[in-house]
């Protein structure tokens, strides 16, 4: 694990290293870099691959503090700066497809290609946003208990996945610091529409979703991937929920790596 800092933000990741071409694969709300393990370890003898973790997450910093989803886009280029990496392909599951998105908005330049996985354009749905919001409350009061635990692992879990996968994370978010969670997850509930922007990204770009994502419906993925005038496939991941790359990480690995091979080859 190695840190450095942004914009007062204490902010960890990890780096493959290597001279192949860069990849940047950005975790999603509640998890850390380590639900790319499976394709580093497919990918990292070819590919220089970058793991963060984000503002609240992980083994990065948490404090009370707002931000938006253009601030942790940002943690993201400092890092890809502090690297001495000009360019990478954009990586993002969930939250983070929000920033690899608006990272290909504003900083064209620096994305190569972008990988979509489990995210949209859209807005928020505001009942879920309620929803959410209301669950971060009760987890900044009283911390993660069953009957909330039983409620958000649909959301993010297939209901094939075993408890094998969603067992360790459950765990994990009992142990985690939560003081920080009402603004965490404001930066993804409060987050803009920018679906009237995608015909502004020409990067190839590919879209992975799970079929049974409890967070965002596969709707939400056709229309991003209609959007994208870079579009080199949608792959629907079945048995899938919200966390397709350790759900089924040999279908996610597969997918990238097929793309990868054709935008960025090693």
């Amino acid at each position: 694990m190695a840190e450095f800092e942004h914009d007062g933000w204490r902010l960890s990741y990890s780096d493959t290293g290597g001279d192949g071409p860069a990849v940047l694969l950005l975790h999603g709300l509640l998890f850390d870099r380590s639900m790319f393990d499976p394709q580093v370890a497919a990918l990292r003898d070819r590919y220089r691959i970058v793991t963060p973790d984000s503002r609240g997450h992980g083994e990065s910093e948490r404090r009370p503090e707002e931000f938006t989803q253009w601030d942790v886009m940002e943690d993201h280029l400092a890092l890809l700066d502090h690297l001495g990496i000009e360019r990478a392909v954009g990586g993002g599951l969930s939250q983070d497809g929000f920033q690899s998105l608006r990272a290909a908005l504003k900083h064209p330049d620096r994305v190569t290609a972008l990988v979509l996985i489990e995210t949209q354009a859209g807005a928020e749905d505001q009942t879920k946003a309620q929803m959410y919001e209301a669950f971060a409350d009760v987890i900044v009061t009283e911390g993660w208990n069953d009957d909330l635990l039983q409620t958000v692992v649909p959301i993010f879990f297939s209901p094939s996945t075993s408890e094998d996968v969603s067992g360790p994370w459950k765990e994990r978010w009992r142990s985690e610091d939560v003081s920080a969670a009402r603004e965490t997850l404001h930066a993804v509930t409060r987050r803009e529409d920018i679906t009237d922007r995608l015909g502004e990204i020409e990067q190839p770009a590919l879209v992975i979703h799970g079929e049974d994502d409890g967070a965002i419906e596969m709707e939400r993925a056709e229309q991003l991937a209609a959007g994208l005038p870079g579009l080199v496939e949608l792959v629907k991941v079945p048995r899938a929920g919200h966390s397709s790359t350790i759900e089924q990480p040999e279908a996610v690995t597969a997918a990238i790596e097929r793309f990868l091979e054709k935008v960025s080859p090693a």
